[in-house]
């Protein structure tokens, strides 16, 4: 679903659609935080992306549908994918990209030569959250 984060942005691929997820939102914490309500409360998994300039609104449950909000205005999008199979690859992919995603952030991005200190103790504070939120990620979907 997400590729490497990068410069940025990263890639958002599922079945013919195509999107992008930007760093100006907190995509890993987001993406996780909603997983992992999602099981919990047995309910469909909502994610929001802001592409800066365009949008689009991701909802899964016993199939995934995804509404894209652009220039031309909406697109729809349905994807053969269960809400569970979509979180199990959320959390392979957080995994995977684990330090890129940690990085993924516009504050962190932003940080200023001098700020060196700041800057490690904002990437140590991310790395204590982000792994935090796949293991509970993990733990849900392994129930």
């Amino acid at each position: 679903m997400f590729s490497k984060p990068k410069n940025g942005w990263t890639d958002i691929l599922l079945g013919d659609f195509e999107g992008l997820g930007s760093y100006i939102q907190d995509v890993p914490a987001e993406v996780m935080e909603a997983s992992i309500s999602a099981l919990k409360k047995n309910a469909p998994l909502e994610l929001h992306f802001d592409e800066e300039g365009s949008e689009f609104t991701l909802t899964a449950d016993t199939d995934t549908k995804i509404v894209a909000q652009g220039y031309y205005g909406p697109e729809n999008y349905e994807v053969k994918m269960t809400k569970t199979e979509l979180i199990r690859e959320i959390c392979e992919d957080m995994e995977k990209y684990f330090e890129d995603w940690v990085e993924f952030s516009e504050e962190y991005a932003y940080f200023e030569d001098d700020e060196a200190e700041q800057k490690q103790a904002f990437y140590d504070e991310r790395v204590i959250v982000l792994k935090a939120l796949l293991e509970e990620l993990k733990a849900e979907l392994s129930k």
